[in-house]
Order: C-alpha cells, then structure tokens, then sequence
C-alpha cells in the first residue's frame, strides 16, 4: 500500500536558503539509499512565517519500504543532518494513505 510522506519545515528566520541548498543534498543522498523524487511547496498566503517555511512530499511504495531505508543509516545523511537541526526551528512529520474518490 502506498504512503505519502509530508515534512513541513520552517526554518530559522535567516537561514532558507541555507536550508533548502542543504535539503537539496539530503535529497540525493536519499535518492541513492531509495526514496523517490521529492516535491517541494512554499506557502503563498498565510502569515509571518511563509518566507521560511517549506513543504516537502514523497511516495513510498509502502512503510516497509520506508523502513528499510532507514535501518542503514547514510554517513554522509547524518552529516548533513548535524548542520540541517542547527538551522531548524521546527520540523513536523505527517503520513498519509492515499485514497481513491472513484466508484
């Protein structure tokens, strides 16, 4: 079964562009370990917050899929990771099931 994996990320005021040229390498890190292609959504109306925050999904072809990525830790991922929470105010991760509207 499918999941949609969403991160939705505002990062310290200041620092965006650090974050996504840092979210960008990430991204291809994972993309080498298996996870697919990465969209990415700024929001356009909203308050104080949206010239730092940023949200990001993907398709997994399951949780175990999932899983299975995550059980080999990528050295280069946990680098990356270390310079990625300095400059993060809040990360918030939510899953999804994607349903069919059709009859």
């Amino acid at each position: 079964m499918k999941v949609i994996h969403r991160g939705i990320i505002k990062f310290v005021p200041g620092k965006a562009a650090e974050g996504m040229e840092l979210l960008q390498k990430m991204i291809a890190v994972g993309a080498r370990s298996g996870a697919g292609p990465w969209r990415c959504y700024r929001p356009s109306i909203g308050g104080g917050d949206v010239g730092h925050t940023f949200i990001f999904d993907t398709e997994w072809d399951s949780l175990a899929s999932v899983e299975a990525v995550w059980e080999k830790p990528d050295p280069e991922m946990q680098a990356l990771m270390q310079k990625y929470d300095a400059i993060v105010e809040n990360h918030t991760v939510e899953w999804y099931t994607p349903v069919s509207l059709e009859s």
